[in-house]
């Protein structure tokens, strides 16, 4: 097993929810930290004690990445290269779908 550690904290990208409740009060979550919730009566009360959270948790925290050998989605990258059938249908798809060939609407 291959694990790696992040070995700085300062720049971990995380995502706020913020939602706010028929009550008129709001909720800030963290959907990477489990159970890391604050509510307050607005918004900005909410954000800054959930970052309050945030710290805290992170304070004794230890983040490892794992990197996995032979993952299975690999082995079908290419497979349809130069199949000239595939390609058409692959063309009529972003017609479709109105995608660019890039795959951006």
């Amino acid at each position: 097993m291959n694990l790696q550690s992040v070995v700085s904290l300062n720049k971990l990208p995380l995502h706020i929810l913020v939602e706010r409740l028929d009550s008129g009060h709001f909720i800030a979550s963290v959907s990477e930290l489990a159970d890391c919730v604050a509510e307050a009566e607005n918004r900005e009360d909410a954000i800054a004690s959930l970052q309050e959270k945030i710290k805290a948790r992170l304070a004794n925290i230890e983040i490892l990445t794992i990197e996995v050998a032979n993952n299975p989605w690999t082995d079908f990258i290419g497979m349809f290269e130069g199949d000239e059938e595939f390609a058409e249908l692959a063309e009529e798809l972003r017609t479709e779908r109105e995608l660019n060939i890039n795959g951006a609407a």
